[in-house]
């Protein structure tokens, strides 16, 4: 197995300069990021201990990403799609097409290519990654960094110092990826990725939906479907098919996020059971983002 953890998560959004602004006051660090040269993005980022958020927008639409341009036509900013990183990209994509040839998938992994961000200050940093085609919504690519560890985190920074988050936020959890039925979402996972969930289905009682995890070295993917016509689910699944819908991140202390958050005049709702908060979306540039302890 060569893919590790989900990388980082798109979030799309129509302004960069409107977006960092408001994940400030969510209480994130946000670098100054830079551009995709032949790409028609630029970007910004949040960069957690493991992974990032990449706030991402459209600066030339006739070379930009399509799906990506589509996505902010239809739906406006909000979470777009994310990243699984691969520590041997090319047997990843061997593996995938591999499994397209044997029938196991209609997901197809494209041809591997070469991407760089160019920050404003000049520095480069460069990766390479293959998309996947095929089924009903935007799919998970797969990435592999020219750096890794401490180093790549650092080269995230671009030409800033690594900072901390203001209210300290530290890992990417779990990941929210939802499907019209929880078979179509493990076969997903399974026959196109190749990945193994963990224990057995359950239910999750304030969305109304079957879930299962797919676990990796750093959090989990959730696959959820809706289980009830009242579930909260089924509007994303009727306008969307499938696709990330959530985003779970950990702070040191949820008392002091909470009052953080009110300070800066952030709505959100508490979980009664867990104390998690679960930041209102308009909020958010659109992106569902619940913050839980850890």
């Amino acid at each position: 197995m060569t893919i590790t953890h989900v990388d980082h998560v798109l979030i799309a959004v129509e302004d960069l300069d409107v977006a960092a602004a408001q994940y400030r006051k969510l209480g994130f660090h946000v670098t100054a990021g830079g551009t995709h040269p032949g790409r028609g993005t630029a970007n910004r980022l949040v960069v957690l201990d493991d992974g990032y958020l990449e706030l991402i927008a459209v600066q030339d639409r006739t070379v930009a990403w399509p799906e990506l341009v589509r996505h902010l036509e239809r739906y406006g900013p909000g979470l777009f799609t994310f990243a699984l990183a691969s520590d041997d990209l090319d047997a990843d994509a061997a593996r995938f097409r591999s499994r397209t040839a044997a029938a196991v998938t209609t997901l197809q992994a494209e041809d591997p290519q070469e991407g760089a961000l160019v920050t404003l200050g000049g520095k480069r940093r460069g990766w390479r990654s293959f998309r996947v085609s095929g089924g009903g919504g935007v799919n998970p690519f797969l990435i592999q960094h020219d750096s890794t560890g401490e180093e790549k985190r650092r080269r995230l920074f671009g030409d800033e110092t690594p900072e901390p988050h203001p209210l300290g936020y530290r890992r990417l959890e779990r990941i929210e990826v939802v499907f019209p039925s929880l078979e179509d979402g493990e076969a997903y996972f399974r026959d196109g990725y190749g990945l193994t969930r963990a224990g057995e289905p359950s239910v999750c009682p304030s969305r109304l939906g079957d879930r299962v995890f797919f676990p990796l070295s750093h959090g989990d993917i959730e696959v959820i479907a809706p289980n009830s016509p009242s579930s909260p689910l089924n509007d994303f699944v009727l306008q969307r098919g499938y696709g990330v819908r959530g985003i779970v991140l950990s702070v040191p202390d949820l008392e002091v996020a909470a009052s953080d958050l009110i300070r800066q005049g952030i709505r959100f709702t508490r979980s009664q059971v867990s104390g998690a908060i679960q930041i209102d979306p308009s909020d958010a540039l659109g992106a569902r983002l619940v913050l839980v302890s850890g």
